[in-house]
């Protein structure tokens, strides 16, 4: 007799509910069974299937092989994303496998499982395999535990050769072949910030590869967009994939220059994005390797210069920072709750838009090239899991207000509003919206609170709010209205729906306090944003001498020879700058590659904070730094007092914010702070920033006293 060819469906009970057998004819065997009503694969109930398939001679089985699969299909209609036909809002962490301990992404079981529990406890749904493919048992054991996959290729920064071209295509179709049962792997993506050096060719192979042996998934070509990496100006994508690494007042505007209405409307999913540095302790990693840091610490990367990536050096520039005044923990510290308000913000900021279906965040655990990451050297959560989940879950509360335009130099142009930096006794409007995809929430009461440090309520209200409509898109559920009190300081506005909840620091100022006399002097109107300023000074923009200064505070843009000779002679002078020219500064990201070290000073007295920045910055971040090495060589430089530092969490070095230089007999504060804003989505204009203007305020009242 011949061969026979059997194929068994076992459903996820252990029960046979598909059979199939027929004579083999030829060295391939096409099969189709049915299965009725199969029971999907979901998160919340993964149920996996099994096929077994057999082969026989003479009625004796000669080999049997099972895999096991899932029914379900991630889709879209329209921008929506649709897990099983059901809105579902993808929260993906990004891991580049790396596991110190054995040095390569074949991590055990008992790992496997502890970390999914663990980004699962953050309020993630998502792990992103980024250019690397794990051993079998991480996709089996994402099958047996609901975890969702994205499976990138390995293709970055290619050298594309003829035999890289021939190449790829075996090596991703024997991948997909290993894989593609597995019904975690959701998402697909070719490769990564694929550049011009990838032509439409070998993307067009690699695409039609995927999708040829693929079903119920999403695939992208080029994680990253070939239009944001100067490669393909079209894509063979199923949604929007960008990669926006930027400050926080720039990520707005990135998000709404690459939105196009003209386009098919498709779900947006970052495919990595939202990075924040951490500062690592080394002293306390050496002590939990005994005494000895790991040598992935020490070792130079090969591939990275020490011009864009210095941990090796770090333990040798941060020692000759003696006069820092903060310890490793202290830093350790610092950078975790600014890590901590960076993500919670521009995650907030992707759940306030429709069109969103995910994002992946970058990154899973520290690396010898990155410490933006959940899971700290030590393999410790960074973050409280609870506070991270109320903003990055499947409902979300998120707090937005209404918009503003002014009318300037004769036509309309849109005003921000500074949301979390308000004066005293004044109205406020806030509009709460919801986020939510899944089991439809019931109607229920919403209810806020203002808080004072102590917990106290200073302000309250309730509402009765309908939910059960919100499924996908974001909406409005209600709005909050009330003054603020007449006491300053820091404050906590706390909203609850039923089991949601969610809370944002607001920083309450006093009126600003009258300004001392000023002069003032900014011959190419770089200053002009703070104009109302202006209205009450002397103005000595296009003086050769300050003579007529007088005892007045000199406000000035530009610190030339005559304002440097005015100061060493004993005035009191205000320098700010924001770009190049005057004083040495540096380009350089304000919430990025950085954490902010706020010094003990008479001008932080009323402004309130914690120790860290936090968004009573947001509108006074800068693209400058001032440059402290060359500070001191300044001529007649007697002493410089930092009051707002810039510690370079990759490169280890120092640069300032804002300064206090005694020069000769007198003394100048010197900052690059934009206190009027105006880059970005800040608010524009200094009487527009709440924050700006009662700083700036200080400022001049300590020069004024000085």
């Amino acid at each position: 007799g011949g061969m026979t060819a059997s194929v068994r469906l076992i459903d996820p009970d252990g029960q046979a509910v598909a059979n199939w057998q027929e004579s083999v004819t030829a060295d391939q065997l096409r099969a189709e069974l049915l299965v009725e009503t199969p029971r999907l694969w979901q998160p919340d109930d993964p149920a996996v299937y099994t096929a077994e398939i057999c082969l026989a001679a003479d009625g004796e089985e000669q080999v049997r092989i099972e895999r096991r699969f899932g029914f379900r299909t991630l889709t879209h209609r329209g921008d929506q994303l649709l897990f099983n036909g059901a809105p579902v809002f993808l929260r993906g962490v990004l891991n580049w496998g790396w596991y110190p301990d054995m040095l390569c992404p074949a991590p055990d079981e008992a790992t496997i499982r502890e970390e999914f529990r663990r980004v699962r406890a953050l309020g993630y749904n998502l792990v992103k395999l980024c250019l690397y493919v794990p051993s079998p048992l991480y996709f089996e054991i994402a099958d047996e535990e609901g975890m969702l996959l994205w499976l990138e290729l390995p293709m970055w920064l290619p050298e594309v050769t003829p035999r890289m071209e021939a190449q790829a295509p075996v090596e991703y179709a024997e991948i997909l072949a290993q894989v593609h049962h597995h019904p975690s792997i959701v998402i697909y993506s070719l490769g990564c910030e694929l550049d011009a050096a990838v032509n439409a060719d070998l993307i067009s192979h690699l695409d039609a590869i995927v999708r040829g042996r693929t079903r119920g998934v999403l695939a992208c070509d080029n994680s990253g967009s070939g239009e944001a990496y100067g490669g393909l100006t079209f894509d063979y994508a199923d949604f929007n994939d960008y990669h926006f690494y930027c400050d926080l007042h720039y990520f707005t505007p990135l998000v709404d220059h690459f939105s196009r209405d003209w386009r098919p409307p498709r779900p947006w999913i970052f495919g990595e994005f939202c990075d924040a540095d951490d500062y690592r302790d080394l002293n306390e990693i050496a002590a939990a390797f005994g005494g000895t840091l790991p040598w992935y610490l020490t070792d130079k990367n090969p591939i990275h210069a020490l011009e864009k990536l210095a941990y090796p050096e770090q333990a040798a520039r941060m020692a000759k920072m003696t006069d820092l005044g903060f310890s490793g923990q202290d830093l350790q510290r610092i950078s975790h709750a600014q890590s901590f308000i960076i993500r919670k913000t521009i995650l907030e900021m992707v759940r306030g838009r429709a069109g969103m279906g995910g994002y992946v965040v970058t990154g899973l655990r520290d690396t010898p090239l990155a410490t933006s990451s959940m899971f700290d050297d030590l393999g410790r959560s960074k973050y409280d899991a609870n506070a991270f989940r109320a903003f990055n879950a499947d409902s979300v509360l998120v707090l937005e207000q209404g918009r503003r335009r002014i009318w300037q130099r004769g036509g309309d142009r849109p005003a921000p509003v500074d949301r979390f930096n308000l004066w005293t006794n004044t109205p406020v409007d806030y509009r709460v919206v919801l986020a939510h995809t899944g089991t439809p929430l019931p109607d229920s009461e919403l209810e806020w609170q203002l808080l004072d440090l102590k917990g106290g309520s200073v302000a309250s209200g309730r509402s009765r709010v309908r939910a059960a409509h919100v499924n996908g898109a974001p909406r409005e559920i209600a709005s909050i209205a009330f003054t603020t009190p007449p006491d300053d300081g820091q404050f906590t506005l706390r909203v609850d729906l039923g089991e949601l909840h969610n809370e944002w620091t607001v920083w309450i100022y006093p009126p600003a306090a009258p300004l001392p006399a000023l002069a003032w002097h900014d011959p190419g109107g770089a200053l002009s944003a703070m104009a109302s300023l202006k209205a009450g000074a002397l103005d000595v923009s296009h003086a050769r001498n300050f003579d007529s200064v007088g005892a007045r505070v000199l406000i000035t843009s530009a610190p030339n020879d005559a304002v440097m000779a005015y100061v060493r002679a004993g005035g009191r002078a205000l320098i700010l700058q924001q770009g190049e020219g005057g004083l040495p500064v540096l380009p350089r990201p304000f919430w990025r590659e950085s954490i902010k070290l706020i010094y003990d000073h008479p001008v932080w007295d009323g402004f309130p904070h914690r120790g860290y920045a936090n968004l009573q910055f947001y509108h006074l971040a800068t693209d400058y730094a001032l440059d402290s090495d060359h500070l001191n060589a300044l001529p007649d430089v007697t002493g410089v007092t930092p009051i707002l530092r810039r510690l370079d969490v990759r490169l280890f070095t120092l640069s300032d914010y804002l300064v206090e230089l005694r020069i000769g007999s007198g003394i100048a504060l010197a900052s690059t702070l934009r206190f009027a804003g105006g880059v970005g989505d800040q608010v524009h204009g200094l009487d527009a920033n709440v924050a700006g203007r009662y700083l700036l305020g200080q400022l001049l009242q300590f020069l004024a006293g000085a």
